[in-house]
């Protein structure tokens, strides 16, 4: 027998006491039950029955309650559905905490039809309310990102002047003493110029390299390569620096570890990590860097005996919201910007950076990198 709504149709049905209906099964993705004056289920289409786990012969002439929803779970702000039944609402949001603990919406509107009696509208919203909460979420998040971004580029703008201003500043000196000046003075301005510049060189590279890599333009490029060869060239790379504070830097290599990464980025973060290893430790110190390898990534361990980072700058090391600059031991300054492009070169190869440190004991910076795959491992 066709399920009908007291709406249209003037046909008389006995089960519905008379009323007019039209087709509640065509009624698309809703649940429709009909009421009468006093609250009593008169007819109900099958995605009402299908929602509430019941058919329509237990419903006829029940009172549309709370516990009516009882087989699947129960029914949040009863009080409310409660107004609903009785007319002070004309739409309602409901929640069925169900009985393996998951969620449902329910939507209900109720229209009032032929014969006083009243039709509730029911339409499971789930997949929509889910969405609008990770909308919401989402919107949050870039919301905080922007304005994590807009106080970073104000603090680059900072970082970016000071240097220029000293630049400037020994420029102006140079050019007013350099009839009169000696050459060990000369030789003192160039050099703090120089150091100056290749400061602000070091500041503008990095801070480029992470713009790249945050608005997606940066193109990485991944392919199975030897770790142990880069780490090898960037101690090379850092050996006048090392010296210059009789700093020892141990890799022993024992086999051949390899990767699935892009070499140039992976070069960068070891780079910036033995640099400010270096930075960070008194002369005579000592640097290991450490290779291990699971079955699914490869992690390398540059582990100094510095003066270390305090807890609450460990938490704050890569946020965005300001950059971190510390003058090393021996006075190296620094942009602050290398570690967050580490953090950024480390997501685009799905591995994780973190550290471990204790003040006047030292640090350890470790990041992680997926291992190459074993048939290509073999090459």
């Amino acid at each position: 027998m066709s399920l009908q709504n007291p709406i249209l149709d003037n046909q008389p049905d006995k089960r519905c006491n008379n009323v007019n209906y039209i087709e509640l099964n065509d009624v698309p993705d809703k649940g429709v039950v009909i009421c009468d004056k006093a609250g009593a289920i008169i007819t109900a289409n099958n995605y009402f029955c299908e929602l509430i786990i019941s058919n329509l012969n237990k419903l006829e002439g029940k009172c549309l309650e709370p516990e009516l929803f009882s087989n699947i779970g129960s029914l949040k702000n009863t009080c409310n559905f409660k107004q609903l039944l009785e007319g002070t609402k004309k739409r309602y949001e409901f929640q069925i905490v169900k009985k393996d603990a998951t969620v449902v919406f329910i939507e209900v509107k109720a229209k009032k039809v032929a014969g006083n009696n009243v039709a509730y509208f029911f339409k499971d919203i789930s997949e929509q309310r889910i969405l609008n909460l990770e909308l919401q979420e989402l919107t949050h998040n870039l919301e905080i990102s922007n304005q994590d971004k807009s106080r970073f580029i104000a603090v680059l703008a900072h970082d970016l002047i000071n240097p220029f201003n000293s630049i400037l500043g020994f420029i102006t000196l140079l050019k007013s003493n350099l009839k009169t000046a000696s050459i060990d003075t000369i030789e003192k301005y160039v050099n703090y110029i120089e150091a100056a510049s290749q400061n602000t060189y070091n500041l503008l590279e990095d801070t480029l390299g992470w713009i790249r890599s945050e608005n997606g333009n940066l193109t990485v490029h991944k392919g199975t390569h030897e770790i142990n060869s880069l780490v090898i060239a960037v101690v090379k790379n850092y050996k006048a620096n090392s010296n210059t504070k009789n700093i020892s830097i141990h890799f022993e290599e024992e086999e051949k570890m390899y990767a699935f990464c892009d070499a140039n980025m992976i070069k960068i973060v070891l780079r910036n990590l033995l640099s400010n290893a270096i930075k960070f430790t008194n002369k005579n110190g000592e640097i290991h860097i450490t290779i291990t390898t699971s079955a699914k990534e490869t992690k390398i361990a540059i582990k100094d005996n510095g003066i270390g980072i305090s807890k609450k700058l460990q938490a704050q090391l890569f946020s965005t919201d300001r950059v971190h600059r510390r003058d090393g031991t021996a006075q190296e300054k620094g942009t602050g910007m290398g570690l967050l492009l580490c953090k950024e070169f480390i997501n685009k190869h799905n591995g994780k950076l973190y550290v471990t440190s204790k003040e006047g004991v030292g640090s350890t910076f470790t990041f992680t990198i997926p291992k190459v795959l074993e048939e290509l491992n073999t090459k």
